[in-house]
């Protein structure tokens, strides 16, 4: 009797450890469950914010891109506050406030851009025109520097010609020169890279070349206050009185308040 006691006891006691083994099993899986469940939530709620963050940028670019900065600053900072390593918004923002003329915001964003993605080519073109546009020209060339590695960007053309306004700025014409027939060979349409091959032959005194792409500018784009003033000049250079003629009269009526119109009244005969 003793021995059977003994014997339920011990089967008793096993019964007892292996349901509070399952009971823990049970417990422990039901917790993983539930933090498994937490980390799929959360996921999916940082995977709705960086959609919606990339949405936010895409709207704020397209706005940027109407002039409408108002709207574009509402959904570049709705982008930036639903992710912030969104390096594209942070560039846009650059961009934004580089056209309304504050340098300080605008660098200040560029360089948080440059921070989350030192290599991305267009966040590079973009502070590189931006720094050459303050006439910081040595940081200019090094982050243009950044771009042209990259062989794939695919507004390569446009960095070639922006990196030869800054060299042309700086008398640097030769490396100019050489920067914009990079860009004409990779887009023949770049019409700014025509209009600064022109600018550098009128620099040379060579002006019939000067003329043939400012010529070649003009079938493709409208003419700016710059361009007629360089127009003008070359036909005084040229001779040919009929289109001096006209070309005045376009460059007063077009752009009266232009500083190229004040500089033909003041008598002014140069580029």
């Amino acid at each position: 009797m003793r021995f059977i006691k003994i014997f339920w006891i011990a089967v008793s006691l096993l019964f007892t450890v292996t349901a509070c083994e399952t009971g823990l099993k049970n417990s422990e899986t039901a917790n993983m469950d539930k933090n498994n469940s937490a980390i799929n939530v959360e996921h999916r709620e940082t995977s709705k914010s960086l959609t919606a963050s990339d949405n936010y940028t895409r709207l704020g670019a397209a706005y940027l891109k109407k002039n409408n900065y108002e709207k574009a600053l509402i959904k570049l900072q709705k982008a930036v506050r639903l992710n912030s390593e969104n390096a594209k918004a942070y560039s846009y923002l650059g961009v934004l406030y580089w056209r309304l003329e504050q340098s300080v915001p605008a660098d200040k964003y560029f360089i948080l851009s440059r921070k989350i993605s030192p290599y991305n080519a267009a966040i590079n073109h973009n502070y590189a025109s931006f720094l050459c546009s303050e006439k910081r020209y040595k940081e200019a060339t090094k982050m243009f520097s950044n771009v042209f590695r990259n062989p794939l960007y695919d507004r390569l053309s446009s960095a070639y010609q922006v990196s030869a306004d800054c060299d042309f700025d700086t008398l640097e014409f030769s490396r100019a020169e050489k920067s914009y027939k990079k860009a004409l060979k990779i887009d023949k349409t770049n019409a700014l890279a025509m209009l600064g091959m022109a600018k550098i032959y009128y620099k040379r005194s060579n002006y019939k070349i000067s003329n043939y792409y400012l010529e070649r500018y003009s079938k493709l784009r409208k003419h700016t206050s710059e361009s007629l003033w360089l127009a003008v000049n070359l036909q005084r250079k040229l001779g040919d009185k009929n289109k001096l003629s006209s070309l005045i009269l376009e460059l007063k009526n077009i752009y009266p308040d232009s500083v190229h119109t004040l500089m033909f009244i003041e008598g002014k005969l140069d580029y």
